[in-house]
């Protein structure tokens, strides 16, 4: 059962739109989450919105940090923010997407951080499904 944490800032846009569009892509038998390294109070209602426009939706409506991810080591941490602060989770591969974070700015911006998100994680999901067990 492989394992992702997509992490961004704020857990807040980009990496909650990961997780829902990592979640729709494979089976319930993966384990995908996401959090921030300084998690916001409330979700970007703008992510909300792009993700309802492809039918899909947030796991959890409010932003999570470490502390409220089960202690397991993950598979893959995405760090999705370009942050190189130290993370308190540990991973057997951390991979760098640094993606610019599109707050508060026009739908289409969303919608373009949708679609590279989501040509990132099949991606990613197709090199691990690659991988040999």
């Amino acid at each position: 059962m492989p394992s992702i944490l997509f992490v961004c800032i704020h857990n807040a846009c980009r990496s909650q739109i990961a997780e829902a569009i990592c979640r729709s892509l494979v089976d319930g038998t993966w384990r995908i989450a996401s959090a921030g390294t300084n998690p916001s109070d409330r979700v970007d209602s703008k992510a909300a919105v792009v993700l309802d426009r492809h039918d899909l939706a947030m796991r959890s409506p409010t932003p999570k940090g470490f502390d409220d991810l089960p202690a397991i080591g993950w598979d893959y941490i995405v760090r999705i923010d370009g942050e190189k602060k130290p993370l308190s989770a540990q991973a057997g591969r951390v991979l760098e997407w640094d993606i610019p974070d599109p707050f508060d700015g026009p739908m289409e911006l969303y919608e373009t951080l949708f679609e590279e998100l989501t040509r990132r994680v099949r991606q990613l999901i197709r090199e691990i499904e690659k991988k040999p067990k």
